[in-house]
C-alpha cells in the first residue's frame, strides 16, 4: 500500500464550510472515510471548536445543494444521509453516508473512479488548509488523478501535492486529536513554536504568555492540562 497526500488551500469566501475554519482558527476537524464503490461512500467527521463555529458547520452540512468535497467548477448534488453520533458544547461527531455518487466531481468520487474501489481517506481541516491522505494499492497510478483535481479549480482554491510514499500512522489520530480542547491545544503548539521544550529552553512560560497576551497563570494552566491529556492518551495507548 501507498499513501498519497495533498493539501487544498482556500482563500476567504471560496468555500462556505472552510470559511468557518478561516474565521475561527481554533476550530479543527478530522475525518475517516471510505469509498466502498463509485456508487457509495461513508464518512465519520469529528469537529471541535466554539459553539458558534459548530452551529455554522451544521448549517452548511444541511445544504445538499453544495458538495463540501468538490474543488472544481463542477458541483454535484446528492442524497446525503447524516446523523450526529455524539455532541457536546464544543464538539460534534457526525456520520454520513452517500449512495448514488455516480457522476459527482467530489475528491472521493474522482479518486475511486480513477484508482478503484475501497480507497481509505483521512482528512484534517484547519484554518485555510484541508489536508487529504489517501491509502491506495501499490500499483495505483495517481498522476492522472492529480491532473484531474488540478483541472478547473474554483477561484481562491489551490492544490499542493505533498508526497506519494509509504503509509504513516494510519488511524492513530483520526478521531482523537479533536478531543483536546482548543485552548490547551493552542498552548501546547505555542510552547513548541517558541522552544519551551527545547533542551536549552528558548522561552519561559512567562515569555510565551506575554506573546499570546495571556496571564501567565492562564497559559500555565492550559499548558499543564494539555500535557496531562497527552500523558493520559500515551498511557492508555501503551496498555
Amino acid at each position: 500500500m501507498r499513501e498519497f497526500a495533498f493539501t487544498i488551500r482556500y482563500a476567504s469566501e471560496s468555500d462556505p464550510l472552510m470559511d468557518v475554519f478561516i474565521d475561527q482558527p481554533q476550530t479543527i476537524a478530522t475525518s475517516l472515510a471510505c469509498s466502498v464503490t463509485t456508487e457509495s461512500m461513508w464518512r465519520l467527521d469529528r469537529f471541535s471548536g466554539p459553539p458558534t463555529a459548530l452551529d455554522r458547520i451544521e448549517r452548511v452540512l444541511t445544504d445538499t445543494e453544495r458538495c463540501t468535497e468538490c474543488i472544481g467548477e463542477q458541483n454535484c448534488y446528492g442524497n446525503y444521509k447524516r446523523e450526529i453520533v455524539t455532541a457536546t458544547e464544543r464538539s460534534r461527531t457526525i456520520y454520513s453516508y452517500r449512495p448514488e455518487i455516480e457522476g459527482c466531481h467530489s475528491i472521493p468520487y474522482l479518486a475511486t473512479e480513477q484508482l478503484g474501489d475501497g480507497l481509505l481517506f483521512e482528512t484534517t481541516r484547519r484554518e485555510h488548509r484541508y489536508r487529504w491522505q489517501v491509502l491506495l494499492p501499490e500499483e495505483a497510478a495517481v498522476g492522472e488523478l492529480y491532473d484531474t483535481l488540478q483541472t478547473d479549480l474554483c477561484d481562491g482554491i489551490e492544490l499542493d501535492l505533498q508526497h506519494l510514499n509509504t503509509p504513516t500512522h494510519w488511524g492513530e489520530d483520526a478521531v482523537t486529536i479533536a478531543d483536546l480542547p482548543a485552548e490547551q491545544r493552542a498552548a501546547l503548539e505555542a510552547a513548541v513554536e517558541y522552544g519551551y521544550y527545547d533542551h536549552s529552553r528558548k522561552a519561559t512560560a512567562a515569555e510565551i504568555a506575554e506573546e499570546l497576551d495571556l496571564p501567565q497563570s492562564t497559559f500555565q494552566y492550559r499548558l499543564q492540562r494539555g500535557e496531562a491529556w497527552l500523558a493520559s492518551r500515551f498511557a492508555a495507548d501503551s496498555l
